[in-house]
């Protein structure tokens, strides 16, 4: 091949495109743009489908769109795909509250019903003392009492698991706020929470620490508990005395015993009832003390009833 710059052929066996006298590209060499994926086998094309509406998901999606100013380097700590990290304990304390609250409320309705089946059984049995009664009202009745004298105590007993459950992270909370450490263990809390007669004093002097650690007070001071701590404390005793002596009643079997079982029975869904409401009030107070949340004007609040 002969340059046409300078005229020279080139040397036998050179392959290059340039000419190695001068440098200038050789004649017959084409340059060809390609894109960087031109040498990559194109897959082959697919009919668009139509379409189908928005994406479903199977739970509540956790990402979303990050500004563009803020929106973090792909490979830095907080970008999309870091490692999540596990809530802070005032955030897991503000969220066993609210789902204690939620089952205090539905614990609170189940309750309200029974009784009310309770009071309507009990009617029945001053009206059937000199009249007989209709199958499909005692029907009603039984079918009232027995339904919701299963659902309450299940929701009752949810709602027990999940309030040691804000008890404990209560106590830890109110441990590191005060430099101190619980007195007593968790078997020993949780054996006491619910033995008799230690569930007379343990959950409510358990409270009465928590709000004395959480409120600032000196450690060896005695603790002076407040009014939500003192309800539900009260609440509590009179509903464990209730569902004991309701208990021990139901062995006995004569016809006087089943009607002072019905009065007891009601006596116990309005403790229920009691209990419940008293156990959204001093968990609200008990959390404003140790997470509180602070609003945008400053002021604060927690999961009230």
């Amino acid at each position: 091949m002969t340059c046409p710059r300078c005229g020279r052929e080139q040397p036998p066996g050179s392959t290059g495109r340039f000419c190695v006298h001068c440098g200038r590209v050789l004649g017959g060499v084409r340059w060809v743009a390609t894109t960087p994926d031109a040498t990559r086998p194109r897959s082959p094309v697919t009919r668009r489908r139509p379409y189908a509406g928005p994406p479903r998901y199977q739970g509540v999606p956790r990402w979303s769109l990050w500004p563009w100013a803020a929106r973090p380097e792909p490979g830095s700590p907080d970008g999309p795909l870091a490692a999540r990290e596990a809530p802070e304990p005032e955030a897991a304390l503000r969220a066993t509250a609210e789902l204690l609250r939620r089952l205090a409320v539905t614990t609170a309705l189940l309750c309200g019903v029974a009784a009310a089946g309770e009071v309507f059984r009990y009617v029945l049995l001053l009206l059937s003392r000199d009249r007989a009664l209709s199958g499909v009202v005692l029907g009603w009745s039984d079918a009232i009492v027995g339904i919701f004298g299963w659902l309450a105590p299940v929701a009752a007993l949810a709602t027990g698991v999940v309030f040691l459950r804000w008890v404990l992270q209560g106590r830890d909370l109110a441990a590191a706020a005060s430099g101190t450490r619980p007195w007593r263990s968790t078997r020993l809390l949780l054996v006491g929470s619910v033995l008799p007669p230690f569930t007379l004093t343990v959950p409510g002097a358990t409270l009465a620490e928590i709000e004395h650690a959480a409120s600032g007070f000196a450690p060896s001071a005695r603790p002076r508990p407040s009014a939500p701590v003192l309800a539900w404390w009260a609440s509590w005793v009179v509903g464990v005395v209730l569902g004991l002596v309701t208990v021990a009643q139901g062995f006995a079997d004569s016809t006087q015993a089943l009607a002072d079982g019905v009065v007891l029975h009601f006596w116990c869904d309005v403790a229920g009832v009691l209990v419940a409401w008293t156990t959204i009030r001093v968990v609200a107070h008990l959390t404003e003390l140790l997470a509180p949340v602070l609003r945008e004007s400053g002021r604060s609040y927690v999961v009230a009833g």
